[in-house]
């Protein structure tokens, strides 16, 4: 897969905003957003629109119900949102509806589902709950970017220039 690439979590309780980084090699400057759904954004390089990241807003609150108890009455609320939750594989996949055209492993654990326009419209990210319950219930919040102890095997970090 070329350069070695890191997955890194952050959950901030402030807002309820899950995002989700890869970064492979030194941080470039320069990135735009793409607003897919209401509650998920995606992140593209400006020089190559290589995906680097992803916000989920109100990401504890949708997923928390769905990854303790397979609950999905709380995605129900969002029927343009695709939220697949498999408990025997601790796999979630999340995103919109278009059709995917092709997927990309863009981390260890993390797959991008591209659909027509060319864009990550969707994602499947295995050990979810493993990953995502630790961060919900137990935020830190990192908004002041004061740096901290990793707490978990995948860790946490904003991307910085």
């Amino acid at each position: 897969m070329g350069d070695v690439a890191e997955l890194h979590i952050d959950f901030s309780a402030v807002g309820d905003l899950l995002s989700i980084w890869i970064l492979i090699g030194p941080a470039k400057s320069g990135a735009h957003l793409v607003t897919f759904e209401p509650n998920i954004s995606s992140f593209y390089t400006t020089a190559d629109e290589r995906l680097i990241g992803i916000y989920w807003f109100d990401a504890c609150r949708i997923l928390m119900p769905v990854l303790e108890r397979g609950d999905m009455s709380e995605v129900e609320k969002y029927p343009e949102l695709l939220v697949d939750y498999r408990r025997e594989s601790d796999t979630l996949t999340f995103g919109n509806r278009e059709p995917v055209v092709r997927s990309h492993e863009m981390a260890a654990g993390l797959t991008a589902h591209i659909d027509h326009r060319g864009l990550a419209g969707s994602f499947t990210l295995e050990n979810a709950s493993a990953i995502l319950l630790h961060h919900f219930r137990n935020p830190l919040d990192r908004d002041d970017y004061t740096p901290h102890v990793p707490t978990t095997p995948v860790t946490s970090a904003h991307l910085t220039d």
